[in-house]
């Protein structure tokens, strides 16, 4: 048997979109775009919303928004996706790093020790969907009046004590990448309560242009085509749905699953799992035979990210929790497509394991 980790979600709707899009002749970024943008706000109880390129995109435009400067610092989690980082680096700020409590996400009592007069924000993500603690968080940003921006990546159909995930930030990113529950194949997003941002993160996405020709911020070339905002106005229609099959199948795999860890969920969350994560001592002899039994995987992520070669001039700290969990942690496949068969495959291998 083999069982691929993930496989966009892309259905005869969105090939119709497509199509229809094409016929239109128009195809970079336009009225497909603007609806999107407002598809997404509705179903985030948002203000503002603008669609980029990507998610990382999206996290160098909410930086620029907030007027991030050389030698800035800005403190994010010490196990997170490259991007969270890289961003950090491209508007040539310094990452401060701050280690992740058992919810694999930034843990908010470490935080304030960090915090200096150079400290212009904290950059969070939902580790694997899994919404962090913001109620400390807030708290701390309200303290010490340092913005609070979500990489929402992850996270896109999350709930934290009721509230969906990507809007409790000042600024919030997503990413709609064509592994993500809801696809643009590649493409992300930025949302906002603050009327101001909006209207320059709208401007520098298209070049800092302000009026036609006209450029009063430093931008880039981050817009959405209309063809990929099409394949999304489709699957958010659904999107629901997905969530639901989504959440069917992590049941059965923690219903069924034995002598395996999965990550700490807060009593107030709901999580959309972009992961499915399980934490076991001997990972990497168990990851070597679940790809030897046709079982795809990924380790996500390997490294404490200040350990990450571009990052280690940075930081030469170590961090406990995170480096533990990143030499525990697999995440298995789950999908539109996985079948009750492939994951009672997956689970009699782990269940059986000898490693």
């Amino acid at each position: 048997m083999k069982v691929p980790w993930a496989i966009p979600n892309i259905q005869e709707q969105e090939k119709d979109s497509i199509s229809r899009v094409i016929k239109t002749g128009w195809l970079s970024m336009g009225n497909e775009v603007k609806q999107f943008e407002e598809n997404v706000a509705s179903y985030l109880n948002i203000d503002y919303a603008v669609a980029v390129n990507s998610g990382t995109s999206a996290l160098d435009v909410a930086l620029k928004c907030i007027g991030i400067k050389k030698e800035d610092e800005i403190i994010i989690p010490a196990l997170t996706y490259i991007a969270t980082g890289n961003v950090v680096l491209c508007n040539n700020a310094k990452p401060v790093f701050v280690d992740i409590d058992q919810t694999l996400n930034i843990n908010p009592s470490l935080i304030e020790e960090k915090i200096t007069d150079k400290t212009k924000a904290i950059i969070n993500i939902d580790f694997g969907g899994n919404p962090a603690n913001y109620d400390e968080l807030l708290k701390i940003s309200k303290k010490y009046d340092i913005p609070l921006i979500v990489d929402g990546a992850q996270s896109f159909g999350s709930e934290y004590n009721g509230v969906k995930c990507c809007t409790q930030g000042l600024i919030n990113t997503t990413s709609f990448h064509a592994a993500k529950l809801l696809t643009t194949i590649e493409g992300g997003m930025i949302f906002t309560l603050d009327k101001e941002f909006f209207t320059k993160a709208k401007s520098i996405r298209n070049q800092g242009e302000t009026s036609k020709y006209i450029h009063s911020y430093l931008g880039n070339n981050y817009r959405m085509p209309d063809l990929l905002a099409a394949i999304g106005n489709s699957q958010i229609k659904r999107f629901n749905e997905t969530l639901t099959e989504r959440q069917y199948k992590v049941k059965y795999y923690k219903d069924n699953f034995k002598g395996v860890d999965f990550p700490k969920e807060l009593p107030y969350i709901s999580s959309c799992y972009f992961f499915f994560l399980v934490l076991v001592e001997n990972r990497d002899e168990l990851n070597k035979y679940l790809n030897e039994n046709g079982i795809e995987t990924r380790i996500t992520y390997p490294l404490p990210i200040n350990e990450q070669p571009v990052f280690k001039n940075f930081s030469n700290e170590v961090f406990p929790v995170a480096k533990d969990i990143s030499q525990k942690i697999i995440s298995l496949p789950l999908h539109y497509k996985l079948t009750n068969d492939e994951q009672d495959y997956i689970i009699d291998k782990i269940n059986n394991f000898k490693g």
